[in-house]
């Protein structure tokens, strides 16, 4: 049974401005295994985030279904967690309060949760941090932080929503090799979206690749690279170009059936 399981997921709301319905999400099926790194990847408008934003329970879909580790998903739980693009840390408390949160909440006891914690922040690289507040590290170290928070709570989906979007190109490449050192050592499930076809197959096992607004899924690619990974070895490999060029492919025809449809009506 894979941990994540989307079938014949679809949503279409109101447009605000002008009242009529639009299809964001078409018809999206896809499966993610537990332990395996998926990205998706589409035009923009695709509705990437927003299937993630169903996924994540914070959108209820308008048809089809999104099963979590064998159960519905129906609102926000700690089965999955979620780091944003933006940092969403608590400025007012700690970066070790921030790591150990959903802990407390969850009632595990101090001496428990502060081990696991520190544990975590060790893993991320922020060992020594722990008695900062976020606003006193770097944007890059505010994203780690977000990464801990999530581990620390084991849940069994990891979201991601383009979190090394708003990050400079030097320290987004230092994370994406953090990010798949910790993918290699905790082997979590994570849901990927990006926009960044080079990072999704860096750090994938698979792409999901969606067409145009209404998406549907075009083609899942595989990521045939050795692990570990780093940017200076990977980039090199043949097989990562290929797969690059792929997805590529996958999106520029994307793009050229939108213009035939535009200049046909």
């Amino acid at each position: 049974m894979n941990a994540l399981e989307i079938s014949q997921l679809s949503k279409t709301y109101v447009d605000s401005y002008s009242g009529e319905e639009v299809t964001a999400v078409g018809d999206v099926s896809f499966g993610v295994a537990e332990g395996e790194f998926v990205s998706v990847l589409g035009p923009s408008g695709c509705g990437k985030t927003t299937v993630l934003n169903i996924v994540a329970g914070f959108v209820r879909g308008t048809g089809g279904s999104v099963v979590v580790d064998g159960k519905p998903v129906e609102r926000p739980g700690p089965d999955r967690g979620v780091v944003f693009q933006g940092h969403a840390l608590f400025p007012w408390k700690t970066v070790l309060g921030n790591v150990v949160f959903g802990l407390r909440i969850r009632g595990v006891p101090r001496a428990e949760r502060t081990a696991r914690g520190l544990e975590f922040l060790d893993l991320v690289g922020l060992r020594g941090f722990e008695g900062k507040y976020p606003h006193e590290l770097s944007g890059g170290m505010q994203q780690r932080l977000g990464v801990a928070r999530v581990l620390a709570n084991e849940p069994a989906l990891m979201l991601m929503d383009e979190p090394f979007a708003s990050i400079d190109a030097q320290t987004r490449r230092k994370l994406q090799e953090d990010l798949t050192a910790i993918v290699e050592q905790q082997h979590p499930t994570v849901f990927f979206v990006t926009h960044d076809v080079d990072e999704a197959v860096f750090l994938s096992d698979r792409i999901v690749v969606l067409s145009g607004r209404p998406s549907r899924v075009r083609e899942i690619v595989e990521v045939a690279l050795p692990r570990p990974r780093t940017w200076r070895t990977t980039v090199e490999l043949p097989e990562f170009r290929a797969t690059a060029n792929r997805v590529n492919e996958l999106l520029a025809g994307d793009e050229d059936h939108a213009h035939a449809v535009d200049a046909s009506s």
